[in-house]
């Protein structure tokens, strides 16, 4: 079983690769210190079971969780988290598990015997367990399912899955969709933070796309990518970004 690990906290880091390396059948992939590093490990190595701490920066391992969960093959995941009992309780799904921090090696082992047990699970029945972990983690509420809109006098709702992409313009976001385009008052900061992750990339200090309104993907100078989307239009995916969502490349 290939395992990665990913955690900021160093001691926590040596506590689990210490614990890995002691359990037969394991092998250690890799070590991460934050989300992306772990999104990059992940698809990269590609291994059976993730221990993933909540609280990262970057992007933390919920939201890394819930990048995998709209993967077709995703692997298992145990969190770990300093969380008080009452939201870990939320963990707690069968064959998913958590270690609540400090945790001891009997606690461990437990955990790599119920992700050892999931591995005999179908991968559909693996992702929806995962996409069910966070939803009763984040609640139904955690992102937005539509945005609104004012236009003069009147004010309407776009759902988010008819946005292809949302580009920064000053004090202003112009959110494109299938049927065209409305400015907002936001910034795309703010609306990165409401929307799903699974859902919605960062290709550009000025522009969020829908991943499914990606239509092709072309290298282009200097480590940037060229984004096709399925209006027409061309976005610049710059290194920096494509770093943080390797996920997209596979």
């Amino acid at each position: 079983m290939r395992v990665v690990l990913a955690d900021d906290e160093a001691p926590a880091r040596r506590k689990l690769a210490r614990f890995l390396r002691e359990s037969d059948g394991v092998e250690l992939a890799g070590e991460a210190r934050t989300g992306s590093e772990a999104l990059g490990l992940i698809a990269s190595e590609r291994p059976d079971l993730v221990f993933l701490d909540v609280q990262m920066p970057d992007l933390d391992g919920v939201a890394v969780a819930q990048v995998l969960a709209a993967q077709e093959r995703a692997p298992r995941v145990v969190f770990v988290t300093a969380f008080d009992r009452h939201a870990v309780r939320a963990f707690e799904l069968g064959a998913l598990d958590y270690l609540l921090k400090p945790f001891d090696r009997e606690r461990f082992d437990r955990a790599l015997e119920r992700a050892r047990d999931a591995l005999a699970a179908r991968p559909a029945e693996t992702s929806a367990q995962i996409a069910e972990l966070i939803a009763r983690l984040r609640g139904d509420d955690r992102y937005v399912r539509r945005l609104l809109i004012s236009d003069g006098d009147r004010s309407f709702y776009v759902p988010v899955r008819e946005i292809v992409r949302l580009e920064a313009d000053g004090n202003d976001v112009v959110v494109h969709t299938r049927r065209g385009a409305h400015a907002i008052r936001a910034t795309l900061e703010s609306l990165e933070a409401r929307l799903d992750p699974a859902q919605f990339a960062r290709v550009h200090r000025s522009h969020l796309v829908n991943i499914d309104a990606i239509a092709e993907i072309r290298a282009w100078f200097h480590g940037d990518h060229k984004l096709v989307l399925r209006d027409g239009s061309e976005i610049t995916w710059s290194r920096r970004y494509a770093a943080k969502r390797p996920d997209l490349l596979r």
